[in-house]
């Protein structure tokens, strides 16, 4: 009788462990900037590429380019005089690029339809950028209509995008202005579609409440009229100089052997202490509202830029997003680009009409896999300095276990005989590049009796049926 006791109680403790980490599909997700200006969606190579992912939500237009986007115009609808007199830095340069390519290209249609022929090949979700500066609010309401007559659902839309950056703010843009603009859209919004979810733009945490960003966030946290906060996440790793999720100046650290090591800690510092400091300062400020990390990505440099490290980055966020309790509140998330001319930002990018096959590629394609599972839940174990194991349950009875080895040295575990390994990433070196002969070594082939995790890895284990 004890001992039936004590087996329903941990039963039931464990069942509870594993309710607290049901996993939300929307948390794999992805932006979509420029994706359109270089590639070919309904091409073949695109399509066996991205089918190798199976994004669960795309972001649509994004980033600096949904804050100019225009839906009765060709491309991204881009008027070069708005951008000019609302943005400094470098996104002029970047909006004549976009707007020279596209017409370069004949592209004559609005990206728009490709974006929902995207989407419907993968029946992802989308979340929309509403065009908080020159856009007609009735613009964002056509792009939701046209989202659900092809039976797509839109689980919200962002209140703009990093509006509270210098950028904009050098031109005039203020706190006080957005307000206005984006509860005036927000509001029209649910009174044409009550259900639509929508999100305000919050600034990156700053110690001096005295900070503009301070005042941004204080000042937005007043207010009632959002369902969520946005939030962008570049993981700083290499020391130096940033701005805007990418590094304008790099320190030299030493050897690549050195710089990657110290770059491994940071990561790993940045999973077990910074980040879950970051967003728990967001509840704080925001009364616990959900999160949308709309953008995230390692800060990229040409350090790490395309390396085994950052495709180590990359699946250990996911995994951390789903199995970590500070990170509830996160409801969404989109991987900083699917496919663009960026090196180190994109998964896919274009180079000279040539695509290359970023090194993110090979841990998003095996991270789909719990996204394939029916109502999976994960559970995480630190087993020892560097290696971490994330088991994962769905109701399909299906159970599958990730192990990420951050380690110089292999590691031999001792799962029972009901597992066999099925998939593993691995290479000799973090600062090795996919585009390296062997520098990242893929492999699917099913291994029996192989519970080798090879150094530097990313690896699963299948229950065998």
């Amino acid at each position: 009788m004890i001992r039936s006791l004590i087996f329903f109680i941990c039963l039931f403790f464990i069942q509870n462990i594993f309710s607290q980490s049901v996993i939300n599909k929307d948390i794999f997700g992805f932006a979509t900037s420029n994706t359109f200006t270089y590639f070919d969606i309904n091409s073949k190579e695109f399509k066996e590429n991205c089918n190798e992912i199976s994004p669960k939500l795309l972001r649509f237009p994004g980033g600096a380019v949904g804050n100019f986007y225009h839906l009765d115009a060709p491309a991204y609808g881009i008027n070069i005089k708005e951008v000019d007199s609302l943005i400094g830095g470098k996104f002029p340069k970047r909006a004549r690029g976009l707007i020279s390519f596209s017409k370069k290209n004949n592209h004559n249609n609005n990206y728009i339809y490709e974006f929902v022929d995207l989407a419907k090949q993968h029946q992802s979700n989308v979340v929309l950028v509403a065009n908080m500066l020159t856009g007609d609010k009735k613009d964002i309401i056509a792009m939701i209509s046209l989202m659900r007559k092809n039976n797509l659902d839109v689980v919200g839309v962002e209140l703009g995008s990093e509006l509270s950056n210098k950028s904009y703010f050098d031109k005039g843009y203020t706190i006080k202005q957005y307000l206005s603009k984006a509860k005036d859209i927000s509001e029209y919004i649910k009174s044409v579609f009550p259900k639509i979810k929508t999100a305000i733009v919050a600034a990156p945490i700053v110690s001096n409440k005295d900070h503009r960003h301070s005042v941004w966030n204080r000042s937005l946290a007043k207010q009632s009229f959002y369902d969520a906060i946005i939030v962008h996440s570049y993981a700083k790793v290499v020391k130096g100089k940033d701005k805007y999720g990418q590094m304008i100046f790099e320190e030299n650290e030493g050897s690549q052997e050195i710089s990657f090591l110290n770059y491994k800690d940071r990561v790993n510092e940045f999973f077990d202490r910074s980040y879950p400091l970051e967003i728990s300062t967001y509840n704080s400020i925001f009364d616990n509202m959900p999160i949308w990390i709309t953008e995230w990505n390692l800060q990229y440099s040409k350090k790490t830029g395309n390396t085994l490290l950052q495709s180590l980055f990359v699946a250990n966020y996911f995994l951390e997003i789903l199995s970590n309790k500070e990170f509830k509140n996160i409801s969404l998330t989109t991987f900083h680009n699917l496919a663009g001319r960026d090196f180190g930002g994109s998964v896919f990018q274009k180079k000279n009409g040539k695509t290359y096959i970023q090194s993110t590629f090979n841990s998003i394609r095996m991270i789909s896999k719990i996204f394939a599972l029916k109502s999976p839940d994960i559970l995480k174990e630190k087993v020892e300095k560097d290696l971490y194991k994330y088991t994962i349950r769905s109701k399909d009875s299906v159970s599958m276990i990730f192990y990420i080895n951050w380690s110089k040295t292999a590691k031999f575990i001792s799962e029972n005989n009901n597992f066999t390994k099925q998939e593993e990433m691995f290479g000799s070196k973090l600062f090795n590049l996919n585009s390296d002969e062997n520098g990242i070594t893929y492999s699917n082939k099913i291994h029996i009796e192989d519970n080798e995790l090879k150094a530097y890895s990313l690896t699963i284990f299948i229950e065998n049926e």
